[in-house]
């Protein structure tokens, strides 16, 4: 029943793109994602991609997309797959042709010109990091009102190179 730690949603968020986190932040869930460890066995590559695709993942979700995503997830029989993103437990896969056919291809054709990489190569990334930003956007179990995700996705929009930050 308390309020939290403080932080809120912009905090959450701004640590998937890297700011307000000397360790960890877009890195370390980039690392999670790729498996890039320390022995840097799997570095660059789709880890940049991830990197690059935060701010499309931004402006995509903001506006009211995140609720037509996960609608898209739950029209194409993928509503236990979003809705563990949303709730509170672990957080189902999903594949690149799980994104397709919820985001559609004018969406993932928008990002993939973005990234400066075929449709494939963006839904691919997209479907690793869309659990991880989905579950951070809503860490007690429901998605916040609107107005907060806006603000969030504006602030991922800016920041989602993974460079922190100035200020």
């Amino acid at each position: 029943m308390s309020s939290g730690k403080g932080g809120g949603l912009g905090d959450l968020l701004g640590s998937l793109a890297g700011s307000g986190s000397p360790d960890g932040g877009l890195d370390g869930i980039i690392g999670g994602l790729t498996g890039a460890d320390s022995s840097g066995s799997q570095t660059g590559g789709m880890g940049g991609l991830l990197g690059s695709l935060l701010p499309a993942l931004g402006g995509m979700l903001a506006g009211g997309g995140l609720q037509q995503v996960l609608s898209g997830f739950e029209a194409n029989g993928l509503s236990a797959q979003a809705d563990s993103w949303v709730g509170t437990g672990a957080n189902q896969p999903i594949s690149g042709e799980d994104v397709r056919k919820a985001v559609g291809n004018d969406d993932l054709a928008k990002i993939a010109a973005q990234l400066g990489v075929s449709d494939d190569e963006a839904a691919d990334a997209v479907a690793q990091i869309l659990p991880t930003v989905v579950d951070s956007v809503s860490p007690e179990g429901h998605l916040p009102p609107d107005s907060e995700l806006e603000s969030a996705f504006g602030e991922l929009e800016k920041r989602g190179d993974g460079t922190p930050a100035t200020g």
